[in-house]
């Protein structure tokens, strides 16, 4: 693992990475995190939100009541850039079904849904402060939590209790309860990952925590293309918590997709558009490519819990297009097995 500031031996490091972290999680929305993951951040459009003419502004749908979806979204409103966002109440949030997709108006009716999380156990960011662990001891948790299993015997110490907070608030965790902790963080993520659709299919992103969004590889975000020939800058804004987006895709190819505040921690996605056949995926060189480092750990003061980069998503087994064909769906937790599987073979 590249040594990072929070593995460094420079004191002038040590200084620096608190409030470096503190203000990389501000800038990344990881802050949201630890305020409760988001807890009251959903926005619902005011009544009062309409243009000069007394309509409502269609740029989120507060009236979407009506069994039917009637009062949702038209065809027209999914723009083959911007797609359409809604601050209003997703009918599709949490652990609803697949019948959600009958509250929107048939013209605008999603066939899959995408959803936007956040996993990092907050108790984690308890101990991951300079001073509760040891440099050996963060070295031997990350070594067990490698492969995502944790095992007792691959600990030392495994039943020795850290305590943190202050008094009356302690939080106390056993070495082997901190790596198991660890080993369950799965981050920043879509789910699935990896979709097929139909040409013409709507696709609805769905923010069941906050500060997410939807951005194409594309040259005029700065970055490599990595959409079909001929296929748009698309970009969501932020989607508010129980909020939601919609987007049709038309053109058939492989489109990559970042979340623009989290791309950092490996929140990347593939949508495999085909009325059939299996799409090469295009890439061109227009601009910035993947990251190739997860820098989760800088925030984790150097607990790894061994997640890819953007750019070990992309090249994973599980999301190349012919499978993600194949499969249909590709959910997170394959890419996350598949990349710590690797890393145990290189080992």
């Amino acid at each position: 693992m590249t040594e990072t500031p929070a593995t460094a031996e420079s004191n002038d490091e040590q200084e620096w990475f608190p409030i470096a972290r503190r203000n990389l999680l501000r800038a990344a929305g990881a802050s949201a995190v630890l305020l409760g993951m988001g807890a009251g951040t959903a926005v619902a459009q005011s009544d009062e939100d309409e243009d000069e003419n007394g309509d409502d502004s269609g740029n989120g749908d507060s009236s979407q009541d009506d069994e039917n979806g009637d009062d949702g979204p038209g065809p027209d409103d999914i723009d083959p850039i911007f797609g359409y966002a809604s601050a209003a109440l997703n009918p599709c949030a949490g652990e609803s079904g697949a019948d959600c997709f009958e509250a929107f108006d048939e013209s605008v009716r999603p066939s899959h849904e995408v959803e936007l999380h956040i996993n990092l156990p907050e108790e984690l960011f308890a101990f991951a402060e300079p001073g509760i662990l040891t440099q050996a001891e963060i070295d031997e948790i990350n070594a067990a939590v490698a492969d995502g299993v944790v095992d007792a015997d691959e600990l030392s110490n495994p039943n020795f209790e850290v305590t943190v907070g202050p008094e009356g608030e302690e939080v106390t965790l056993t070495i082997l309860e901190i790596a198991e902790l660890l080993a369950e963080t799965t981050a920043f993520h879509y789910e699935p990952v990896g979709l097929t659709v139909a040409p013409g299919d709507v696709v609805i992103y769905s923010a069941e925590t906050p500060d997410h969004g939807v951005s194409a590889y594309h040259e005029r975000h700065g970055r490599q293309n990595r959409v079909p020939e001929g296929v748009g800058p698309i970009s969501a804004p932020l989607v508010p918590v129980g909020g939601y987006w919609l987007f049709r895709f038309e053109t058939p190819g492989v489109y990559d997709f970042y979340c623009p505040p989290h791309q950092i921690f490996g929140m990347v996605s593939r949508v495999v558009v085909t009325d059939g056949d299996v799409p090469e995926l295009s890439i061109e060189e227009t601009g910035r490519p993947p990251e190739e480092m997860n820098i989760l750990p800088l925030f984790l003061q150097g607990l790894d819990p061994n997640l890819p980069s953007e750019a070990a998503v992309f090249e994973s087994e599980a999301l190349t297009p012919e499978n993600i064909v194949n499969e249909g769906s590709v959910s997170w937790e394959t890419v996350v097995e598949e990349f710590r599987g690797g890393e145990e073979e290189e080992a």
